[in-house]
């Protein structure tokens, strides 16, 4: 009995000191083993950057809002739209064009879009214009008066 448990003791002990090295590494250390070596930028002929005309890239993200036509101008091909600017807190309005590659939702042109129409639109900010990319259009229900009788069929 006391051999089975020395035994039981001392491989134990081996497994612990066998276990301790691969504790004890440093994490920076092994991060930084792990990284793909850094090159240096290769530089361009001279020549090359000297004939070629500098490239101005201008990236622009698109932006999304949700809110209730207010107005339309069909020749200008744009429209108001009022929105809830959730960051600001405020009710906000802002003019948004259509253009070639503008894709429509549920109406084929923009003279079937209607003031009180509800409309989700993504567009991008180009040139101090927001040009929209996609458009989608939630007709708004026709309102029924007050005083009108409720249409009571029985069944």
């Amino acid at each position: 009995m006391k051999k089975c448990f020395v035994c039981v003791v001392v491989a134990s002990m081996v497994m612990v000191l066998l276990t301790i090295p691969a504790f004890s590494q440093d994490p920076q250390a092994s991060a930084k083993d792990d990284q793909a070596p850094v090159q240096a930028p290769q530089e361009a002929p001279a020549q090359a950057s000297q004939t070629a005309p500098a490239e101005v890239v201008v990236k622009t993200s698109e932006l999304s809002i949700y809110g209730e036509v207010q107005a339309i101008n069909a020749q200008a091909a744009s429209m108001t739209v009022q929105y809830y600017d959730y960051d600001n807190d405020k009710e906000k309005a802002l003019e948004v064009a259509l253009d070639k590659d503008s894709k429509l939702e549920n109406v084929k042109a923009i003279d079937e879009v209607k003031k009180g129409d509800w409309v989700d639109v993504t567009y991008t900010a180009t040139g101090g214009k927001n040009i929209i990319r996609n458009i989608s259009v939630e007709k708004g229900e026709p309102v029924q008066e007050e005083n009108a009788p409720a249409d009571m069929t029985e069944e």
